[in-house]
């Protein structure tokens, strides 16, 4: 009898369990889309799977570029419905031996670029192939910009273009491209900067000095520069941080130069000074020669920075984040931003920082988390916000700046069994911190966007993209849905990267920083199907509130979705 009891006790709880559960499910199918904003999806079309694809745009009209070996399948499409209009595949449309580099848009102009290697000759090579947007179709014939006599040091695989440059621009999925060259467009997109780096003929770093390659090209790919530069310091004393070329065709480089052979950041506890300095190379066009500035951080310990273009042509800029050098892990965490700007003869000025408040670093934050954070700025040793990337800076018209970080790291695990041991790695893609600076350098604000992302992709469908238009900028990303409504006391819910998702927008205004979120559509309710295989580099801005995205939908076809920020 009490078995009996109590195996109907059981029942009913497990029957309240799944009637709870239920509910649950149905609460988050039911999560109320923001009315800020819209979007409509095209209907579905034959997927054409290759590992390379690329996104441009033009008026109200897009192309999809997708290369698969030495074949070229270009999509046309009309924004305004959204639907595809157009496609053509072109059979061996590139040759069998070239390794792919990217598509770019350079002014009005499209063009895919591919490295060969004549062994013959013993040669590297850069080719060009235009696209005809119109016509949705290659044209003419390979154009060879740039041989390189000997060997090119092979660098990682492409994976996006950086968060910052939304709008015009192309985002390519270019996962296993060769990569043997680097590319930088200026702000207008009428100059080209190619980078490449010489295969060191001495092995030993500490005695080796890396030989660097620079050419840049106007809008029709005409080469206007190129020289190879033996760098000053040793390859152990020196790390390239950054590229960049301004509107005039001046090239400039951002370096860290290590004061020792150590190659690497390190800090005794006594330390307040750290083992390394900047220094800028600047090389004006017209002028091959090398001028070298010293970047004065003084106290400070550079964690990031980098080099972003400008609307002015009388300067680029530079942004990153400092460390205090006080606490654990003090070279990797940060207490605050930099941002400098950048003459074209290599002058510095409006050099300035700015601490990040306690208050910002301890919003989304756990009760627990936030004490800890106390107790650290009771001790001096500051409260920090970690691994933080300046991937974002926007000047606007008044000269004021907007600019984004993002928390990203890498985590290694080791999983062991009885078949033996395997390594898998994660990408984290964690909290956004955007930050407005006035045209005089004062801090009008800074906010913190709480997300938790993590995938096996890099970026995938992590990270965020960039917008701005009127008085707000639009942070888009895809997020849990339970982090909409997150209080200042908790902490964001992870986002698995292929598990579903909404796509979310926050808004923050440019006047005072208020900041909201929404989500703008649930990619597991799309009308009657899944989006499947969202991912940031098959998103294209389009013009300052309206963006397009591919996905895959199901049975071999893809959808275009577009969306409206009102």
């Amino acid at each position: 009898m009490f078995a009996l009891k109590t195996k109907q006790n059981n029942m009913k709880k497990l029957a309240c369990l799944v009637v709870l559960l239920l509910l649950s499910a149905n609460n988050y199918a039911q999560k109320k889309l923001s009315s800020d904003y819209s979007y409509s999806v095209s209907q579905p079309y034959k997927t054409f799977d290759a590992s390379n694809k690329y996104y441009l745009s033009k008026g109200n009209e897009a192309i999809a570029v997708k290369i698969k070996g030495a074949d070229v399948m270009i999509q046309k499409f009309d924004i305004t419905k959204p639907a595809m209009v157009k496609e053509k595949l072109q059979e061996n449309a590139l040759a069998k031996n070239v390794g792919l580099e990217d598509v770019l848009k350079i002014d009005d102009r499209f063009y895919i670029l591919y490295n060969s290697w004549d062994g013959d000759k013993d040669t590297e090579q850069l080719f060009s192939q235009e696209i005809d947007f119109d016509k949705g179709e290659i044209t003419g014939q390979p154009v060879l910009l740039l041989t390189v006599k000997g060997h090119i040091v092979k660098g990682a695989p492409k994976q996006s273009a950086p968060s910052g440059f939304g709008g015009f621009g192309a985002f390519g999925a270019a996962f296993g491209a060769s990569n043997k060259f680097d590319f930088y467009t200026s702000f207008d997109k009428k100059t080209l900067l190619a980078k490449y780096r010489r295969k060191p003929e001495v092995k030993n770093d500490k005695k080796s000095f890396d030989i660097i390659g620079l050419a840049t090209f106007d809008a029709g790919l005409t080469k206007v520069t190129a020289k190879e530069y033996t760098m000053p310091y040793t390859e152990r004393r020196m790390d390239n941080l950054d590229y960049q070329v301004d509107n005039r065709g001046n090239m400039y480089m951002l370096n860290k130069i290590y004061h020792d052979d150590s190659g690497d950041d390190k800090k005794k506890k006594k330390d307040t000074i750290a083992n390394y300095h900047i220094e800028l190379f600047t090389i004006r066009k017209g002028n091959d020669k090398m001028k070298i500035t010293n970047v004065e951080n003084g106290n400070k310990f550079i964690t990031n920075l980098a080099i972003f273009d400008s609307p002015n042509s009388d300067y680029v800029m530079a942004g990153g984040f400092y460390s205090n050098g006080k606490g654990k892990n003090a070279l990797v965490n940060s207490d605050g931003l930099i941002t400098f700007k950048i003459k074209d003869d290599g002058t510095i000025f409006d050099n300035f920082t700015y601490d990040i408040p306690l208050e910002t670093i301890n919003a989304y934050e756990k009760n627990k988390t936030k004490r800890r954070n106390e107790r650290k700025e009771e001790k001096g040793e500051g409260a920090k916000m970690t691994n933080l990337r300046m991937s974002t800076l926007s000047v606007g018209p008044d000269g004021s700046m907007l600019l984004v970080g993002e928390q990203t790291w890498i985590e290694v695990r080791t999983y062991t069994s009885s078949s033996g041991t395997r390594t898998k790695i994660y990408y984290h893609y964690d909290d956004l911190l955007a930050a407005k600076l006035t045209s005089s350098g004062e801090l009008a604000w800074m906010n913190k966007i709480p997300k938790r992302q993590v995938g096996d992709d890099q970026p995938g469908g992590l990270s965020y993209k960039f917008y701005r238009s009127g008085d707000n900028i639009f942070l888009v990303y895809m997020d849990n849905v339970k982090n909409i409504d997150l209080p200042l006391d908790k902490d964001a819910a992870e986002h698995r990267d292929g598990s579903g998702g909404y796509i979310t927008a926050a808004r923050i205004s440019t006047n005072d920083g208020v900041l909201t979120r929404g989500s703008i559509l649930n990619s597991r309710e799309v009308e009657d199907f899944k989006l499947k295989q969202f991912s940031k580099d098959r998103v294209l801005g389009i013009d300052d509130n309206t963006f397009v995205f591919e996905a895959y939908k199901k049975g071999k076809e893809d959808v275009l979705v577009k969306v409206i920020l009102k």
